[in-house]
């Protein structure tokens, strides 16, 4: 016994497999997934929530490491730069598209990361004054067109989904809005269009909040089809391309073995279609939008691709050329 033991030794040695790594089953031990922002975002609070339904679909323990910070790119830097054994994982956010044009910082791109799936996306909306006389985006273009800068909107600092989500629809409809004010964040352009400073805003679903239901605001587009909306056109059912809303997905470094990203695919699929979990994320606000790992893949390489060339074409990508 103990001489098969010695030969079977011998001979996992020289095919170059160490025994205790060729008997454990991934995963053996516990994960770290990197969140890139703080516990109290919405992106902690989604990561917060999907841990105890992917560690049971998983069969192991998660623990989430808050690293914020530089947009989001601090936590991706770290999640990019892990052991690529699929023991780290990063939630990935729509900064990982952004955030790469607009800093001379070393930053991790789409091309540092191996996607496992999207969790879930919350769309870009476009908002009135529940007065407004625009009923559709054919009149805002309408007057737009019309009379440049009659109309007034605002925008939100750092580039999220909602001002790439203006600034493409701005382009693409060839429109001339005036812009009067920067904010930090989604709900205090909401709070300025309430008190009737701006004419319309682009913010995301999620900066809406009460405002959504209590008449003082119109939606006259949305950027995906969602639940809390089911009657509001899309921009694409109007004539506009514009999709760009705020994903959220789990990725791991990029070389991570394929076998690996199928096993987390598959538990992560397993997680997002728990009743329990849709249940979780809706009394929180946020859907279950899953996307596999190929088209999810897919989805973000092809997103930064469009965002750098607009945010070139805006003379604002750093390693790019000025438009002439």
């Amino acid at each position: 016994m103990r001489r098969r033991t010695l030969v079977a030794t011998a001979l996992a040695t020289g095919l170059g497999i160490r025994p205790s790594l060729a008997r454990a089953a991934y995963p053996s031990r516990t994960l770290t997934l990197i969140v890139p922002f703080s516990a109290g975002s919405s992106i902690g609070i989604n990561a917060r929530l999907l841990q105890p339904h992917f560690e049971r679909a998983l069969g192991q323990s998660i623990e989430l490491q808050f690293d914020q910070g530089a947009g989001g790119m601090a936590g991706h830097l770290l999640g990019a730069a892990a052991v690529a054994d699929g023991y780290t994982l990063t939630m990935a956010s729509s900064a990982l598209t952004t955030q790469p044009w607009l800093s001379r910082a070393s930053s991790a791109t789409p091309d540092d990361f191996a996607y496992v799936g999207q969790v879930t996306s919350l769309p870009s909306v476009l908002l009135v004054r529940a007065d407004s006389q625009l009923r559709a985006l054919a009149d805002l273009v309408a007057t737009l067109r019309a009379s440049p800068e009659s109309l007034t909107t605002g925008t939100i600092v750092g580039w999220w989904a909602p001002a790439i989500a203006l600034a493409r629809f701005v382009a693409r409809a060839a429109i001339k809005p005036r812009v009067v004010s920067s904010y930090y964040s989604g709900s205090d352009l909401v709070v300025t269009l309430q008190q009737g400073q701006l004419d319309f805003g682009v913010v995301g679903l999620a900066d809406v909040g009460p405002s959504l239901n209590s008449g003082a605001l119109r939606v006259l587009a949305v950027t995906s089809r969602v639940e809390a909306l089911p009657t509001t056109p899309t921009f694409q059912a109007q004539g506009w391309n514009i999709t760009t809303g705020w994903w959220l997905g789990l990725a791991a470094p990029r070389d991570t073995p394929p076998e690996v990203i199928a096993r987390l695919d598959a538990a992560l699929r397993e997680a997002l279609d728990s009743a329990s979990l849709h249940g979780d994320f809706g009394r929180n606000g946020l859907s279950v939008d899953p996307l596999g790992a190929p088209a999810f893949r897919q989805l973000v390489l092809d997103e930064y691709q469009t965002t750098g060339a607009l945010l070139t074409s805006l003379g604002l990508n750093i390693n790019g050329r000025k438009p002439a």
